[in-house]
């Protein structure tokens, strides 16, 4: 059961994740990391020899307070770093990602992931991105992109705001009975969502909650 706080967003996310996780090794630099972690991904320990947290928020308890736009980390000390949810608060994300580009040793690699039809999380929530322009982001920061991944289309996406509309809900009995009731259509649409056909179709690929870009330093 996927708790009902927690969006098919952050889900997919989480997935990308633990498919990425067995190659992170070295170094890692989490930008806008919190002590208590969000979602279920487990960093990997395997292959990891340190994995330093910075976030603007020293109430968060990460290993640095910092700004990603201006990291305090030595040039070229990193092997691995993580962006996740972070470039759509930021006010110059062209900024922020020269900067994750500076700090990555050659060979190095960043991922970065941000919303596309998401709700506005927070007062500082700034913009949204499409798999085009986070891409942009990456190469303009001299960064090859591998790898390219849309979490969710069409059908994923209208699961995920129903959810997130229903996790909103103020009175409790109203909340859990909603959710109680969108759980079998949600199924439904994550399911539909994977159909081949789905895929195929450039208008229903062309819905994503986000994406996931993965750039190399060259």
């Amino acid at each position: 059961m996927i708790p009902l706080g927690v969006s098919y967003r952050r889900v997919l996310l989480d997935a990308e994740l633990a498919r990425l996780a067995p190659a992170i090794r070295g170094a890692v630099l989490e930008v806008g990391a919190a002590a208590a972690r969000r979602g279920r991904f487990v960093p990997p320990t395997a292959n990891v020899s340190r994995w330093l947290k910075v976030d603007l928020d020293p109430a968060r308890r990460p290993h640095a307070a910092g700004d990603v736009e201006a990291l305090p980390v030595r040039t070229a000390s990193i092997d691995w770093v993580l962006c996740i949810e972070v470039l759509e608060y930021v006010p110059s994300p062209e900024r922020a990602v020269a900067e994750i580009a500076r700090v990555l040793a050659p060979g190095g690699t960043a991922v970065l992931a941000a919303p596309f039809l998401h709700r506005a999380d927070a007062p500082t929530d700034r913009r949204r991105f499409t798999a085009v322009g986070l891409a942009e982001l990456a190469t303009g920061a001299g960064l090859r992109v591998t790898d390219v991944t849309a979490q969710g289309r069409f059908f994923t996406t209208l699961a995920n705001m129903a959810r997130q509309a229903v996790a909103h809900i103020t009175a409790r009995p109203l909340r859990w009975a909603t959710a109680a009731a969108l759980a079998p259509l949600a199924a439904f649409l994550l399911r539909v969502d994977g159909w081949p056909a789905v895929a195929r179709s450039s208008f229903l690929s062309s819905f994503s909650t986000g994406f996931i870009v993965v750039g190399r330093r060259r």
